[in-house]
């Protein structure tokens, strides 16, 4: 993708959500994969092969997450296993890179996509699964004087192929965006601000409603904000609209390096301020300390990462 961190259309690698607050690959999964580039005058044709779906790695019944996630254990079914493929033209128009994507694949995070009758659970047990998504997307990079922009869009399309005794998803379609503008001043301080969300466009499906005990009684249609996006950026499930400020100065010979950052929930009463200095003493050693602060209002994903606030001091040597 063309913008930094939060790509929709970057989805050849699936995320760790135990490193999911840093930047870069840092946060990315490994995975076998084949792929081929030709070039031909302005023109790159990118193909790319998965063997099979390599999912996200989230932290089940870890009490240190600030998300607390439960292990579905045997309710999850992978679902028959395919080829993943992609493919990817980019071009060159003045001082613009174009480019234009498809992949098609499973999900990188499960959902719930239906329910089986079980002998020992009443009334029924759920089933969780990867749906099969394919993806178009689009991105460009261009430059107005020393402003750099970047954008890129992603049309997602995910069904389910997996039979149960009482399906509760057939598909929906949303599409998912980020946009960003940097700059950098005299004085080498990089400014950075991305815009980015989702739409929920269409959704076939249905889901139980349930009494005061908690016992499920009957299924009604589903609605947008009860759908689960599976593909794509991860922050898609922290707010439909969102900003992220940063800054970042380079000092006596890039020896020393400040930032600071923010987001901002343009839906949600909910924020996270940020922040962090790195200094190399000697060359292959660095002194790393940052500090994150999560807000929010009641409901909201960023009120239960309150406790996950935290001040880090590391050294970091590289070989």
């Amino acid at each position: 993708g063309a913008v930094d961190g939060n790509n929709p259309t970057d989805n050849l690698n699936s995320y760790d959500y135990y490193y999911m607050f840093l930047a870069g690959t840092d946060r990315k999964i490994g995975s076998l994969s084949a792929s081929v580039k030709y070039y031909w005058n302005d023109w790159q044709l990118e193909v790319v092969v998965i063997p099979e779906n390599e999912p996200n790695r989230y932290p089940f019944d870890e009490e240190d997450f600030p998300i607390v996630m439960a292990d579905p254990g045997d309710f999850l079914t992978a679902g028959e296993t395919i080829a993943e493929y992609g493919m990817r033209v980019q071009t060159t128009m003045g001082n613009s890179d174009i480019s234009i994507s498809y992949f098609s694949g499973r999900d990188r995070g499960f959902t719930l996509v239906g329910y089986n009758y079980h002998p020992l659970i009443d009334p029924v047990a759920p089933v969780l699964t990867y749906r099969k998504t394919d993806e178009i997307g689009i991105d460009m990079v261009t430059f107005i004087g020393d402003l750099t922009l970047r954008a890129e869009a992603g049309f997602f399309n995910t069904q389910n192929d997996l039979h149960t005794d009482i399906e509760t998803f057939k598909d929906a379609a949303y599409l998912q965006f980020a946009v960003q503008a940097e700059y950098t001043t005299a004085n080498d301080i990089t400014l950075m601000i991305q815009l980015i969300g989702n739409d929920v466009l269409e959704v076939n499906g249905s889901t139980y409603t349930y009494d005061e005990t908690g016992n499920p009684t009957e299924l009604v249609a589903m609605n947008e904000d009860e759908f689960q996006q599976g593909m794509g950026t991860p922050f898609a499930m922290f707010t439909d609209l969102g900003m992220f400020l940063s800054a970042t100065g380079n000092y006596w010979d890039n020896a020393l390096e400040i930032r600071g950052n923010t987001f901002m929930d343009f839906q949600d009463s909910q924020k996270m301020l940020g922040g962090g200095v790195t200094y190399s003493p000697v060359e292959n050693w660095a002194i790393d300390c940052s500090i994150s602060k999560f807000m929010g209002e009641e409901g909201t994903h960023f009120k239960e990462m309150e406790n996950f606030s935290h001040l880090s001091l590391g050294v970091k040597y590289s070989f």
